[in-house]
């Protein structure tokens, strides 16, 4: 299939990769000062889980739906500022560097995440 028609959850190589960024997306933000406590009561397995299908559907897997909490249920509560999705979206971006994917996906992957912002970030 031609690169320019695959969708996002192709481009970056299907189930296997993007469950590795969002497992070493998660090892880093444990390890981040800034964003740990968010996570400190989660059940990581749930979240991880959880994530892996919200990106694998945002990604346009069309296999894959996200049956999770509403966003806006999941982070009211959560007082993240908009420093800390700067912080995840920053994280993201690494890993995807590391993995080698090419930035014009990481680009299209960091909008895509913008895009959801206002469902997260309740805290200016």
């Amino acid at each position: 299939m031609d690169n320019q028609k695959k969708c996002l959850f192709e481009k970056f190589g299907g189930d296997q990769q993007v469950s590795e960024l969002i497992d070493q997306f998660y090892y880093k933000v444990l390890f981040d000062k800034l964003l740990r406590d968010k996570f400190l009561k989660a059940d990581m397995s749930r979240v991880r889980y959880q994530q892996k299908r919200f990106f694998s559907q945002m990604m346009g897997d069309k296999n894959t739906q996200y049956t999770g909490r509403d966003l806006i249920e999941v982070h009211k509560n959560l007082n993240i500022t908009n420093q800390q999705f700067d912080k995840f979206k920053n994280h993201l971006k690494s890993i995807a560097e590391d993995m080698e994917i090419p930035n014009l996906d990481i680009e299209e992957l960091l909008l895509n995440v913008e895009n959801h912002r206002n469902l997260i970030v309740f805290q200016k």
